[in-house]
């Protein structure tokens, strides 16, 4: 089911993408709604399902894991979901996605140093055949909501 979403509604997913930590009254204030009708839309956007979670970005280079590595994985048969039954056995992975085309998984992980790759590589080789690339740095992207907020003032 598609929800139709008004500029209020884009405006408040484009400064909760920015900053999830934002009050009621400094979202009313930046989009110029009461805090009282910029808590109910920020309700109704959660009870909507349209905002899943609020979380936290955590910078794990300063507690130790300074290697973001994505990895690529094949697997052989069934051992695609002997791999994800054993998933919480790899608490260096971080996301996990099922993807089309040449690899079943696409997975981020974030890492000590090489050794540790060499060991993650050692113990993934046991499921399916890992490809690794490590991630040099973020690409700065434009917020979604408002490149899409642009687009609905145009229409």
């Amino acid at each position: 089911m598609k929800i139709v979403l008004d500029h209020y509604d884009y405006n408040i997913l484009e400064l909760l993408n920015d900053n999830a930590r934002l009050s009621y009254a400094e979202i009313g204030r930046l989009i110029g709604l009461s805090q009282s009708a910029a808590k109910e839309r920020v309700i109704s956007l959660v009870d909507r399902g349209v905002i899943k979670k609020f979380g936290i970005e955590v910078d794990y280079s300063l507690i130790g894991y300074s290697l973001p590595v994505l990895i690529h994985l094949k697997f052989r048969n069934d051992d695609f979901k002997i791999f994800l039954n054993q998933l919480q056995q790899f608490p260096e992975i971080t996301s996990c996605k099922r993807v089309t085309g040449e690899y079943c998984l696409v997975a981020e992980a974030v890492l000590k140093d090489n050794s540790h790759l060499e060991h993650l590589i050692d113990r993934l080789i046991r499921y399916g055949i890992p490809s690794t690339a490590i991630r040099l740095s973020e690409v700065g992207m434009p917020n979604f909501f408002t490149l899409h907020k642009s687009k609905l003032k145009k229409s």
